[in-house]
């Protein structure tokens, strides 16, 4: 299965990393990114499907309580659409992907 990040997702990740280093430090960055990491090695493997958006092919993850992926399987494609900051209004994000 190949992995794929949609150029919104790459843009939320340059938000979030700008105001993880902004407001935190390196380290926060760093545990961000394991997070997010162990999260999508979970996908990957197949160890785990997460939650469906209702009527969709998107599926959600919370990587932490602050941060949200919304992504979508196919037969050989594993793709990032958002990663979006919870303090956002969630609908907003999914309806972007319309």
């Amino acid at each position: 299965m190949k992995i794929q990040f949609s150029k919104q997702s790459f843009d939320d990740l340059d938000e979030i990393e700008d105001y993880l280093l902004d407001k935190w430090n390196d380290k926060v960055l760093d545990d961000f990114n394991l997070k997010l990491d162990r999260c999508i090695e979970l996908i990957m493997d197949g160890s785990v499907i997460f939650q469906k958006y209702e009527d969709t092919t998107y599926h959600k993850v919370l990587i932490t309580k602050h941060n949200t992926m919304i992504y979508s399987l196919d037969k050989d494609t594993f793709t990032i659409h958002r990663i979006s900051q919870n303090f956002q209004n969630p609908e907003d994000n999914y309806e972007s992907l319309k």
